[in-house]
């Protein structure tokens, strides 16, 4: 039995009166303006709003055995473990308004609030804090901190995949990591009795040798018990627990709902086993807490919460112009050596790209504590496709970890690592399984810097293979990079050559954005795999940086522009040397960075030379090729343009049907010959 004293006993009842109050003013000021009609958009409060009135409990029974230090993840209702977690009070009420003083200045709105004081962050998407609450746990142990992670999720989220994911994750590598379940019975409208086959969801715990408590009827005394057991125990390196917390929302699942989905007789009978008033009683009979003492915490938490209101009013709302900042972090080159943007040099050692690869994340590893690779077969085995060859045994198994099949689990803990300063290098195997990985990428990697108004850092590089050639068919030939250039807050860089790889993953590193890092098979000079020679370079055995966002010009020349990409390089440079005895000079860029794209470079090419074609390999429509074109038509630059990318087919097995779709050397010759007018 865990001693409670009065001290923390009136802390508790204090932080769950000041959230009762901040959820019911916020729900008055939501409605007002909004008319009988319902409109979403009306009103000082825009959007939808999520109450955690009733729940108390479940937040402040955890969040007062954390300290600041800790990471907290928590789910689209959680007012209420912010507010116990100690986030701005004021802050967090002008981020509710959309105010420039708000946590995110007004970028977030109340399902995404980040507060880097205090560590925490919540997000809209069910089930996404539990993978993240892994990374930040892993971040910690990697660090040697005495700190603790905790996710936060409904009875609903507990049927994601990512909670079994984290679940299995943090378990087998003993991480400090607390998962707290909030069942209040509804999944929006589905009740829990028909969307989960178990009758608690702490029992699952069991199937992952974790302990799983499961705490009845919203009781804040057994939840501070059992979570100071398990955030003491995580201290201790004994890894992970399970809580599961019954309790009650006294609204609907957003304001706005007709909930029609619950009886309202549930409602009444729950509501009168309020847990503040429960906990009032229980306190004034173990002779805790007087009328006049429960009047005066009444007082403190309004005057804090009208005080945190009348900020938010007062606060202005940002300039429009202010929606385009804080996508990326400032715009100042990586700490360390001098970029080259030139081309590779003449002399010197020669690498395949695999070894230049693996040598850039040694020498980063080397130069900064906080880098770590982390993806399926990259300890012992040195990675599918030999990248990490030599880094498990230099570095060890933590810091070049192994993982489960699980991406959507490790790719978000490479999110939540970042979040509590770790520089994580993550690998999808094939960029053709980000379908299962989708969220983690594109709705927290991707946009957690603009949300939290610039102040989640997420440095991190996201490595994946790309392209055909080798008959793998529809599901490990694609290339995919229009995908991840499409989404704002990422960076997507495509070596062609191993002097490339090398400085362009040494950027990657060392960049406080995520950085897409996609090197194509055919590339790498693997000995079991064919590659084009002059992907092999000249290495510096030093580290040096090919900068973010700059082509450079593979070839020059006056009569046509070549734009490519990755292996394509290669084949455009074969046409460019087959089309120089017949009298067409054709210049040959290297995008190596496709997002953001250096259209300087480009641009100016075309207008030297009148006539541009792209080529990727890629998807012909809504991809590189038609970007590249607006582009050209917008800047003005008044040049005749063809494209060759691949059909929007999947990528076919059979040979002769895979080198049909995928761009090949004549084709590139036939269409330069086309545009030379020749």
């Amino acid at each position: 039995m865990v001693e409670l004293s009065r001290d923390v006993a009136l802390k508790m009842y204090e932080l769950m009166v000041k959230i009762r109050y901040f959820e019911d003013t916020m729900r008055k000021w939501y409605w007002e303006g909004k008319t009988p009609i319902f409109d979403i958009g009306a009103g000082p409060i825009p959007g939808e709003m999520h109450l955690a009135a009733g729940q108390e409990p479940a937040a402040v029974g955890v969040m007062i055995h954390l300290n600041p230090s800790d990471a907290v993840f928590a789910t689209h209702r959680a007012h209420h473990v912010a507010i116990a977690k100690g986030v701005d009070l004021k802050r967090l009420a002008a981020e509710i308004f959309g105010k420039r003083t708000g946590l995110g200045k007004g970028k977030g709105g109340h399902m995404h609030l980040f507060d880097s004081n205090v560590n925490f962050a919540c997000s809209g998407i069910v089930g996404a804090a539990f993978p993240q609450a892994v990374g930040a746990a892993l971040g910690y142990k990697l660090q040697g901190r005495n700190n603790v992670a905790v996710a936060y999720g409904g009875d609903g989220a507990a049927n994601q995949g990512t909670f079994h994911e984290a679940l299995n994750l943090a378990a087998i590598w003993k991480l400090p990591v607390v998962f707290v379940i909030e069942d209040n019975k509804w999944a929006i409208s589905v009740p829990k009795s028909k969307s989960t086959a178990v009758a608690r969801n702490s029992d699952r715990a069991v199937s992952y040798g974790i302990p799983g408590v499961f705490i009845p009827d919203n009781d804040l005394f057994a939840l501070f018990e059992a979570a100071k057991e398990a955030v003491e125990r995580a201290r201790r390196g004994e890894g992970p627990t399970l809580i599961e917390i019954e309790t009650y929302r006294f609204y609907g699942h957003f304001e706005g709902d007709p909930e029609i989905y619950r009886p309202k007789e549930e409602v009444e009978e729950l509501r009168k086993k309020d847990p503040i008033i429960r906990v009032r009683d229980e306190l004034m009979r173990r002779g805790w807490l007087s009328e006049k003492e429960d009047a005066e915490i009444q007082a403190r938490a309004r005057s804090e919460v009208d005080e945190a209101i009348k900020f938010a009013l007062d606060s202005p709302y940002p300039e429009p112009s202010e929606a385009l900042e804080d996508v990326f972090s400032a715009a100042t080159p990586p700490p360390g050596s001098k970029a080259d943007v030139g081309m590779p040099p003449t002399s010197g050692r020669v690498l395949p790209a695999y070894v230049a690869i693996s040598e850039a994340i040694a020498q980063e590893m080397e130069r900064d504590s906080r880098v770590f690779y982390m993806g399926e077969d990259v300890c012992a085995y040195n990675g599918i496709f030999g990248i990490t060859q030599g880094l498990c045994g230099k570095f060890g198994p933590e810091r070049v970890r192994d993982t489960p099949i699980s991406e959507a689990g490790f790719i978000g803990a490479a999110v939540g690592a970042a979040a509590v300063g770790m520089r994580p290098i993550v690998e999808l195997m094939f960029v053709d399984f980000l379908g299962v990985t989708f969220d983690q990428i594109f709705n927290h990697m991707a946009k957690n810097h603009y949300m939290s108004g610039g102040q989640a850092k997420m440095p991190i590089v996201l490595t994946t293979a790309i392209g055909g050639g080798y008959n793998d068919a529809a599901q490990h030939s694609q290339v995919l990079y229009a995908l991840f250039a499409h989404v704002p807050g990422l960076k997507v860089v495509v070596p062609s050559n191993s002097y490339d790889a090398k400085g362009l993953m040494i950027s990657a590193i060392r960049d406080d954005d995520p950085v897409v890092y996609m090197f194509h098979k055919k590339i790498l000079g693997l000995p079991w795999m064919s590659y084009p020679k002059t992907a092999l370079t000249h290495v510096p055995e030093e580290p040096y940086t090919v900068p973010i966002g700059r082509a450079r010009i593979a070839r020059e020349g006056k009569d046509v522009t070549v734009v490519t990409a990755g292996l394509m390089v290669h084949y455009a440079l074969e046409a460019a040397e087959k089309l120089r005895g017949e009298g067409i000079d054709v210049e040959v860029i290297d995008l190596r960075t496709i997002k953001p794209l250096d259209k300087e470079t480009i641009v100016g090419s075309a207008k030297k030379t009148g006539k541009v074609l792209v080529v990727d390999e890629d998807y012909l429509s809504f991809g590189l090729t038609g970007e590249i074109a607006a582009i050209l038509t917008e800047e003005g630059a008044n040049a005749k343009y063809r494209r060759i990318a691949v059909p929007d087919v999947p990528i076919p097995y059979s040979r002769p049907l895979e080198q049909y779709v995928i761009p090949s050397t004549d084709r590139i010759v036939n269409a330069i010959k086309e545009l030379a007018g020749k």
